[in-house]
């Protein structure tokens, strides 16, 4: 029988299917517009998202879910006979027809609904079935028919509740009777944060619901969130008929529900305390809760109730356990020690504190931190709290852990000491004025730092002592002026030992002045020094002007230079003066005040000048402050050790600084107008070599070096400098009096030499290399070859075409030669010089190997062209000759290019090429084991070709047979390499090398041969050769941006070598400190002008290499 029709309802022959399937997976969420697409394609209805898109009233949602609801069955039926798709309608939160029908109660349209093809666990928005709504309207036919129809009994919302969840939520016991009958082993079933039913019910106090739960086992002591049972939710939530209910109908012993403790440890009567119900924690204590429970943290339920402030359930407590036991309770410490007395008065609840000292208790407790309820409200600023334990005779003298007292935290609070309660504390127990804590502080040092000046007048009117010590050997009066309390200080000098404090100093020699200086408080170091505040040193030399410069409070150090003009050249023990710490500590307001109140430019024990501090611990800020001042050039100039003048070092640390200190060595006459003819730029050299620098006892003795400026621009890559105007100009000055000259006859010389050994090569090809080329043909030919109709020694042509017997070398080429071998040789001393000079770091430069190689080649070319002499300088045949004459040749050509690479226009194109060539080498030694692997699998394939067994082949007119038409250009591994560095290039030859011996099937191994072939083609020509000029194109970028440093750098090394050989009266005389640029004049007006050189300062000098 079908489980329908044993309730009764009639049977309907409506046709069978999973209308489900057929719409794949069912409709979900339409009235939403959330339908799946297979849904709406075969449902006409989906195709509308919104209530207004629909134009047939009877497909409208609201009417077929309002037809649900009144269980027009007949009605229904039609609608969805005359369009399936209206079945699955949903309405408002997803809900479908079912929902509607069970939740109205129509048992009928649900089992229409059902057969139809709606599934009876089908959710809404919520996650909620037809069960669940059932369940929530008590709907107990309705349960009972959806259990009958097999229904998902433990199917959850979104909440992660079943339908018992909301059983018990909504106080429906009829639903819930029949879900306890099919649901006998899931009583307990945990929902959201694990709750059961059983906990629902006792939250929202039903109480039929409880005890239909308990009867069927549901479990009183299972915990849910946080562990918290029935019993506890019952208690939070104030349901005393719930606890009764549980307490004498679950079977389980009042101890144990009593007694039992949630995840921190808290019984149902830290939750009614919690909750603040008074029936409730009477009911608990009567029915035998413990009252002296602990949870984790050893509160009691008393403790929660003295911080909560609830006197009622205190009083309710003392009257459950009677006196006795009661103060046994006062007594319990928590896991911070402390008393319910000491919770009480920390949130100043003082009706409690005044019933607990009322009922004993203890007074004078310490907790962990060794406070007494005195202290602990004293540190809460409890303040009324504080009066009643002083009223109850709490003992104030008790210290804590920090060794203060109560009046020590009262008076940090700035609470009153003019009441009566503190005035008879303060009177019968005087010491507290002076008590001293841990750090040696009596309570008029708290009263002083924090500016209570009202507390500090009441101390001392009580007597307290004005210059008490602490450890810091530091007084009140140090406090207040340390931390800026003027009115303080002012009431501190006018009492009567106010003048006997003012200048007492601490354990490191600070007066007041230098704690009111340190910290900039202005106001404070007027009114000590007005009333008479000396400036003392302190122990370490150190005047309160020190101070105030080391933190940057301008307006302090401009009251003690106005009225302590001394104080500014003061030193301290390290030698140091203000502007020194001013530079140490970055401080640029105090440093630009200084030196503009002339300040005396000192060296301190270390050797250091200010400036030099500032930039040993790189403070940009102070530096830049020096650089602008007005006496910059003194600063910047001024010798010492550390780097020898401190240009050196803004170079090296600071050369944002160094580019501002450059660019004020460019001056423009102010008096003209910047388009007349008088007026110029000056570029200033002082900066870069300032007299006296050989007098000077250098810490590095790399700054002893010629050029030291530029050398550690160059040295630390410094661009922007070397560029600067300045710097090119002071070079421009250095080439034109000493450099043009030496490398004129620099590259004079090597001219010469490259002429002679071009015109010796080239001569001597017509005259040496051709005649012997001649001759060894004509030998091979008799020695190797029959006499036929093609060749004849008797030819007359022949003896034509042999060269005549060589003659006497020239007088002419014979001094090419001299010249030539004079020129090597001194070369080759030179770089034995240099050799021996630079030792290992002349490996390094792969120049002079090429140099070297250079050298030697062209001696060794030279001396074997001395053949026909009648005694021969050198035997060398003539193949060894004209090779080292080809490499020699081009060598010095190359060599030439480089010398090049000096002038600023061509010099930057040889830098890029000989950048690019570098980076074409790495990527080529990476990418050369391709270039080997494609050379030695052509060479494998394509050894020789292959006469094809084909007879079609042979059959071909004018065939000839040739065997040397068999070989390959692969044929050897050596040959197959150039060839395919040749294809690398673009020389590829298809159609000969590829497609005809493929038609021709002479080829061995065609089709191996054609994939290694498109292989190297997409390997090598396009993705290597790309990569390849991608590489060259980003390394000439980098090149372009690097190429001014290295142009330049190359220039300083070399004036810096040739200063060093130079002597220093001619170097003194060379030595120029201004020059002068006249934009708006004509050249022959600019070279009459009396002036050392002329150039733009953006000019970019040429490049030396000096002969040795």
């Amino acid at each position: 029988m079908a489980p329908w029709k044993r309730f009764g309802f009639p049977s309907f022959d409506y046709p069978k299917g999973n209308l489900g399937k057929e719409v794949m997976g069912g409709v979900e969420k339409i009235f939403s517009g959330k339908a799946p697409d297979s849904a709406r394609g075969k449902c006409p209805l989906l195709r509308n998202e919104h209530m207004e898109d629909f134009c047939n009233i009877n497909d409208s949602p609201a009417r077929l879910t309002k037809m649900a609801v009144d269980g027009k069955q007949a009605d229904l039926q039609r609608l969805i006979n005359e369009r399936r798709s209206r079945l699955f309608v949903c309405g408002a939160g997803g809900r479908t027809l079912l929902h509607y029908a069970a939740e109205s109660g129509q048992l009928q349209m649900m089992d229409f609904l059902i057969q139809a093809g709606i599934q009876v666990d089908e959710k809404d928005d919520e996650g909620e079935t037809a069960l669940h709504l059932a369940v929530m309207k008590d709907k107990e036919k309705v349960v009972q028919a959806l259990i009958a129809l097999k229904a998902d009994l433990y199917a959850r919302n979104q909440k992660q509740e079943t339908a018992m969840h909301m059983a018990a939520r909504t106080n429906s016991v009829n639903a819930l009777q029949c879900l306890l009958e099919s649901m006998v082993d899931s009583v307990d079933i945990p929902g959201y944060y694990c709750e059961t039913p059983l906990h629902l019910s006792c939250s929202f106090g039903y109480l039929d619901c409880v005890r239909l739960l308990m009867k069927h086992g549901a479990s009183c002591l299972a915990g849910g969130k946080m562990g918290l049972s029935a019993c506890h939710i019952a208690a939070g939530k104030a349901q005393p008929e719930v606890v009764m209910c549980i307490l004498n109908e679950s079977g389980i012993p009042r101890e144990a529900l009593l007694g039992k403790g949630d995840e921190e440890n808290r019984t149902p009567l830290h939750w009614a305390v919690i909750k603040g119900d008074v029936n409730m924690v009477k009911l608990l204590i009567e029915h035998g809760s413990q009252v002296d429970a602990q949870t984790c943290d050893q509160s009691t339920p008393l403790h929660l109730a003295c911080s909560q402030g609830l006197l009622d359930i205190v009083e309710q407590v003392h009257r459950s356990v009677g006196s006795g036991d009661f103060q046994n309770i006062l007594g319990v410490v928590d896991a911070q020690g402390m008393t319910p007395l000491h919770r009480a008065v920390m949130f100043d609840h003082e009706n409690v504190t005044r019933f607990l000292l009322l009922k004993g208790a203890p007074v004078d407790v310490q907790d962990n931190e060794g406070r007494t309820p005195l202290t602990l409200a004293s540190t809460r600023s409890s303040f009324i709290s504080t009066a009643v334990l002083l009223d109850h005779g709490a003992d104030p003298t008790i210290q804590d852990n920090y060794g203060k007292n109560y009046l020590h935290y009262y008076i940090t609070h700035g609470l009153p000491l003019d009441c009566a309660y503190m005035k008879a504390s303060i009177s019968k127990y005087a010491g507290l004025l002076n008590a001293k804590d841990k750090f040696g502080c009596t309570p008029l040092h708290y009263a002083a730092q924090n500016g209570f000046l009202q507390s500090s007048n009441s101390l001392v009117s009580f007597g307290a002592t004005v210059n008490a010590r602490n450890k810091g050997y530091q007084s009140p009066f140090h406090f207040a002026a340390k931390y800026g309390r003027f009115n303080t200080v002012k009431s501190l000098l006018d009492s009567c030992r106010g003048q006997n404090i003012i200048n007492d100093s601490d354990a490191v020699g600070h007066t007041a002045l230098h704690a009111a200086a340190e910290n900039g408080h202005c106001d404070v170091v007027q009114l000590l020094m007005a009333r008479g505040a000396l400036t003392h040193k302190a122990f370490n030399g150190q005047t309160p002007l020190h101070l105030a410069a080391a933190n940057n409070y301008r307006e302090v150090c401009r009251l003690f230079v106005v009225h302590y003009t001394y104080l500014l050249d003061s030193i301290d023990r390290n030698g140091d003066t203000a502007l020194h710490l001013a530079a140490a500590n970055n401080a640029s307001k105090v440093i630009e005040f200084l030196l503009t109140a002339g300040a005396t430019l000192l060296l301190n024990n270390s050797k250091q000048s200010a400036i030099d501090v500032a930039i040993q611990n790189r403070h940009q800020e102070a530096a830049t402050s020096m650089v602008l001042h007005d006496r910059w050039e003194e600063i910047l100039t001024q010798l010492s050790p550390t780097y020898g003048w401190p240009v050196l070092g803004l170079i090296e640390h600071l050369p944002d600084v160094m580019l501002i200190a450059l660019d004020r060595c460019i001056v423009r006459k102010a008096d003209s107008h910047p388009l007349s003819r008088e007026f110029y730029i000056e570029f200033r050299f002082n900066l870069l070599e300032p007299p006296g620098l050989e007098n000077v006892a250098y810490a590095n003795e790399l700054n002893r070096e010629a050029l030291k400026a530029l050398n550690v621009m160059v040295r630390h890559g410094r661009t922007d400098l070397l560029s600067h105007g300045v710097c090119s100009s002071y070079i421009n000055n250095k080439w034109a009096h000493y450099g043009l000259p030496v490398y004129g006859l620099n590259l004079a010389v090597y001219s010469l030499f490259l002429a002679l050994l071009t015109y010796l090569v080239i001569s001597g090809v017509q005259s040496s290399l051709v005649p012997s080329l001649k001759i060894a043909n004509y030998e091979n030919i008799v020695a190797f070859s029959d006499e036929n109709k093609t060749f004849n020694t008797q030819d007359p042509r022949i003896s034509r075409w042999m060269p005549e017997k060589a003659g006497k070398v020239t007088g002419f080429k014979l001094s090419v030669m001299v010249l030539i071998c004079i020129f090597t040789g001194l070369n080759m001393a030179k770089e034995l010089i240099q050799l021996y000079h630079q030792r290992g770091q002349y490996f390094r430069d792969f120049a002079n190997y090429m140099e070297w190689f250079l050298y030697i080649s062209s001696t060794v070319f030279v001396l074997g062209g001395c053949q026909d002499f009648e005694e021969p300088v050198l035997f060398i045949g003539w193949r060894v000759r004209w090779q080292l004459g080809a490499f020699a040749i081009f060598i010095a050509w190359f060599n030439f290019m480089l010398y090049l690479q000096r002038f600023g226009l061509m010099g930057i194109y040889v830098v890029m090429f000989l950048g690019v060539l570098k980076t074409l080498a790495r990527a080529l030694l990476v990418f050369a084991c391709l270039i080997v692997a494609f050379s030695l699998a052509f060479h494998v394939l394509l050894p020789l070709n292959l006469y094809p067994n084909d007879e079609d082949f042979f059959d071909r007119p004018n065939l000839v047979i040739d065997i040397n038409q068999l070989r390959t250009a692969h044929g050897h591994v050596s040959h197959s390499l150039i060839r395919v560095i040749s294809m690398l290039l673009g020389d590829f030859d298809t159609i000969n090398n590829y497609i005809n011996p493929m038609l021709d099937h002479t080829m061995p191994f065609p089709e191996v041969t054609y994939f290694f072939f498109l292989a190297f083609v997409v390997t090598v020509s396009i993705l290597l050769m790309n990569l390849l000029i991608g590489l060259a194109v980003g390394d000439i970028e980098q090149v372009q941006r690097g190429a001014t440093l290295r142009r330049l750098a190359m220039q300083v090394d070399l004036h810096t070598r040739l200063e060093a050989k130079l002597p220093k009266w001619f170097l003194q005389r060379a030595m120029v400190t201004v020059d002068r640029f006249y934009p708006n004049e004509c050249c022959s007006k600019i070279f009459s002008r009396n002036v050392r050189s002329v150039r733009t300062p953006t000019f970019t000098v040429p490049l030396l290499i000096i002969l040795s």
